[in-house]
C-alpha cells in the first residue's frame, strides 16, 4: 500500500517479468510540497514473495537526486528532501538493489501545479499609432509568458482599462511553440485633435482555478497626420491708415492656428502676389503675421489695398487657407468715403437682361470710409433709373442695387444711374458714381408684318422669275433675336408651289409658269421667322389675281356632229347648235 502524506501520490502499475528481470515502480507527486512529504516505498517495485531489509541507491543518470530526494535505504521509503520546483526539474529516477540482486528501477515524476501568473516582458510599453489608420490594422505585441504549462500557461488576454470609445480589441495565436502571441487591432477612428493618447491596462490570465493574472500599460501615442488646414481668427482683416504713414510701419497681424502638431501644425504666412498686391506696397513676416508698409502710399493713385494673405503649414504636402485683408488709405487732408461697385452680369459689365424679376440683383457696392468715430458712417443712396431700380442694405457696409420693376428693353434700353456715399461729418464729405445700365434684349416680340393681308394683279403669261410684290415684317427685339427669315407655306389647294420667296429680303416671283384657267386667284400663306432660341414667328396671307390673256384657240364641243331634219321645215328653223369652248 502507498503512504499519502499531506498529498495525492500515485503509483502506476508495478510492470515485473521473469527472474532477472527489474521491477519498474513509476511515482508522481505535485510540485511545491513540503520537505519531509512520502513520495512512495521501493518495495512496491518489488516482486510478490521478494522482501528486502537493504537497499543500494544507485544514481545511475548522475542526477545528484540526494539534493533533493531522501531514501531511506533500511525501509525503501522515499521523501522529498526540500520543496520540489517542476520548473527546476520535472523528473527524477534511480535503481535500487537488494541484497539478492534484485534491481528495481524507480521514476518520480514532478506534476505542475498553477504556482506562477502570467508576466509580460515589460510593465510598461509604449506604441505609436498613426491618427485615420484604417480600421482592422494590426499592431504586433510582446507576448506574455508564464513558466507552469498547459492549462495552467497562458489562456488569453483582455484589455482592463483605458479602451475609451472602444477603438481597439486584441487577438491572439497559439505558435507551435506554445506560446500566445497577441496583436492589438484597431477598430474605431482615431483622431490626435480629440484624443492623442490612451493608456491600455492589458492583462494576462492562465487556464487555473481560481486563475492567475499578470498586466502590462501600453501607452498609446497617436502620431498626427496633416489632416487640418490652418483656420484664421477672422475671414477678413480691415484697416485704415495714413498716406502719410511711414515706411517701415506695422499695419496689422493676422493670426491662424493649425490643430496638427509638429510641422503639420507650424503656420506660416505669405502675401499671395499672383492674386493681389503686386507692386509689393506691403510684406508680411512669415512667422508672426505682422503686415508691415513696404512702400510709400499715395491716396490720389489707390485708396484700397486687397490682400489675399495665405496661411500654410509646414508638412511635406501642405494645407493652405486664404484669409482677406482690405487696407484703406486715408487722405492726409481728407477723408471722404470710398465705393467699390461690382456688376453681377456675366462678364462684369453694367448689363441686366429685359427679362429680370423684380429683385434681382444688378450690382454689389461696398463702401466704407477712413475716418474714425462718428464720422465713419456713410449713407448711401441711388438716383435716376426713373423707379426701375432700388438700392437695399442689410449691414450699411454692402449694398446691392436690384431690379424694382419690370423692364422692356424694346421701351427702353439704358438707365442713367449716379449712386451716392455721404459721410456723417460736419460739412459731410461724399463719392459718388454714375453708369449706365443697358438692357439687353430676350426674344420677347415676334416678327410683325406691316400688313396682314396682301393682294396682287399680274398677268397669267409673265415667265418664271417675275416680280409679284415685296413683304415686309419687322422685329422689335436685337441681334438674332431681331433677324427675319421669310418662307412659304406649301399647300396644293392654292397653288401656292407657283411662287418662291426670297428669304432675306421678301421678294415674291414666280416660280413656274401661271394658269388663269387652272386657278384665277392663287393664294400664298407667308411666313416671317425670327433667329431667337426658341424662335418667334407670324404670317401673312398674299392673293394674287391672274388676268386672263388670249392664249387658249375656240373648242367644238364635239368633233362630229348627226342631225336628222324633216322636209317642209320652216325657214328660220334651228335645227342644231354648236358649243365652242
Amino acid at each position: 500500500m502507498l503512504l499519502v502524506l499531506g498529498v495525492l501520490m500515485e503509483v502506476l502499475p508495478v510492470m515485473v517479468g521473469g527472474e532477472g528481470t527489474p521491477g519498474i515502480l513509476e511515482l508522481q507527486l505535485d510540485e511545491e510540497q513540503p520537505a519531509g512529504t512520502i513520495v512512495g516505498d521501493i518495495s512496491a517495485g518489488l516482486l510478490p514473495g521478494v522482501t528486502a531489509s537493504l537497499y543500494f541507491i544507485s544514481d545511475h543518470e548522475s542526477t545528484s537526486i540526494g539534493s533533493d530526494l531522501n531514501i531511506d535505504e533500511t525501509t525503501g521509503i522515499i521523501k522529498t528532501a526540500r520543496r520540489l520546483d517542476r520548473e527546476e526539474r520535472d523528473h527524477y529516477s534511480f535503481i535500487a538493489v537488494t541484497m539478492t540482486g534484485f534491481t528495481v528501477k524507480v521514476s518520480v515524476t514532478v506534476n505542475d501545479i498553477n504556482d506562477h501568473a502570467p508576466a509580460f516582458p515589460k510593465k510598461k510599453a509604449s506604441l505609436k499609432i498613426p491618427e485615420q489608420t484604417a480600421v482592422g490594422t494590426k499592431f504586433s505585441l510582446e507576448p506574455a509568458t508564464d513558466a507552469d504549462k498547459d492549462l495552467f500557461t497562458v489562456q488569453g488576454y483582455q484589455i482592463k482599462e483605458g479602451n475609451v470609445g472602444q477603438v481597439f480589441r486584441l487577438e491572439t495565436k497559439r505558435a507551435a511553440n506554445k506560446v500566445l502571441y497577441l496583436d492589438l487591432v484597431v477598430t474605431g477612428v482615431l483622431d490626435r485633435e480629440k484624443r492623442p493618447s490612451y493608456l491600455l491596462v492589458l492583462e494576462a490570465f492562465d487556464g487555473g482555478s481560481p486563475r492567475k493574472t499578470g498586466q502590462t500599460t501600453l501607452d498609446i501615442l497617436v502620431q498626427d497626420i496633416n489632416d487640418h488646414a490652418p483656420v484664421f481668427n477672422q475671414s477678413r482683416y480691415n484697416a485704415i491708415i495714413s498716406e502719410s504713414l511711414p515706411q517701415g510701419s506695422n499695419i496689422l497681424q493676422v493670426f491662424a492656428s493649425d490643430a496638427d502638431e509638429g510641422d503639420n501644425g507650424l503656420v506660416l504666412y505669405e502675401i499671395n502676389r499672383r492674386q493681389s498686391d503686386p507692386d509689393r506696397y506691403f510684406v508680411i513676416d512669415s512667422r508672426s503675421g505682422i503686415i508691415t508698409l513696404n512702400k510709400h502710399l499715395d491716396y490720389e493713385v489707390r485708396k484700397v489695398h486687397e490682400l489675399v494673405v495665405q496661411a500654410r503649414d509646414n508638412a511635406s504636402h501642405p494645407e493652405i487657407t486664404n484669409a482677406f485683408v482690405t487696407i484703406h488709405v486715408r487722405d492726409y487732408n481728407d477723408n471722404q468715403p470710398t465705393m467699390t461697385i461690382i456688376f453681377l452680369s456675366e462678364d462684369g459689365s453694367p448689363q441686366i437682361s429685359e427679362g429680370a424679376q423684380p429683385g434681382q440683383y444688378v450690382a454689389r457696392i461696398s463702401v466704407s470710409d477712413p475716418d474714425y468715430g462718428e464720422y465713419s458712417n456713410v449713407n448711401v443712396s441711388l438716383e435716376g433709373g426713373d423707379g426701375k431700380f432700388a438700392l437695399t442694405t442689410k449691414d450699411s457696409i454692402i449694398y446691392l442695387i436690384y431690379v424694382d420693376q419690370v423692364l422692356d428693353r424694346e421701351e427702353r434700353d439704358s438707365y442713367e444711374l449716379r449712386v451716392m456715399a455721404t459721410d456723417s461729418g460736419t460739412p459731410p464729405l461724399h463719392a459718388e458714381s454714375s453708369f449706365t445700365i443697358h438692357v439687353t434684349d430676350v426674344n420677347d416680340n415676334p416678327p410683325l408684318f406691316d400688313q396682314q393681308a396682301y393682294k396682287q394683279t399680274i398677268s397669267e403669261v409673265v415667265y418664271p422669275g417675275s416680280f409679284v410684290l415685296q413683304v415686309t415684317a419687322r422685329d422689335k427685339d436685337q441681334g438674332p433675336n431681331g433677324d427675319v427669315l421669310y418662307s412659304i407655306l406649301p399647300d396644293k389647294k392654292t397653288n401656292a408651289s407657283w411662287f418662291i420667296i426670297d428669304p432675306i429680303t421678301g421678294i415674291i416671283t414666280t416660280a413656274t409658269k401661271l394658269d388663269y384657267e387652272k386657278n384665277p386667284k392663287p393664294k400664298i400663306k407667308v411666313v416671317a421667322t425670327d433667329g431667337g432660341r426658341p424662335p418667334l414667328s407670324s404670317t401673312a396671307e398674299v392673293e394674287v389675281d391672274l388676268q386672263d390673256n388670249n392664249d387658249n384657240e375656240p373648242v367644238f364641243g364635239s368633233s362630229f356632229y348627226n342631225v336628222s331634219i324633216k322636209e317642209n321645215t320652216s325657214v328660220g328653223t334651228c335645227f342644231l347648235e354648236l358649243a365652242l369652248y
